[in-house]
């Protein structure tokens, strides 16, 4: 798998957890620089 599809899971994933836990909507982000993890959030 590549990377970038990696990243994309990712913020698909914390969408999912921010519905599962009336957090928030479906949005879900993750900040890439150089191919490094630089934040990851969902709303709140």
């Amino acid at each position: 798998m590549e990377k970038h599809q990696e990243f994309m899971r990712l913020a698909i994933a914390l969408s999912r957890q921010n519905i599962e836990q009336g957090l928030g909507g479906p949005f879900g982000a993750v900040i890439v620089k150089d191919g490094k993890i630089i934040a990851k959030s969902a709303n709140t």
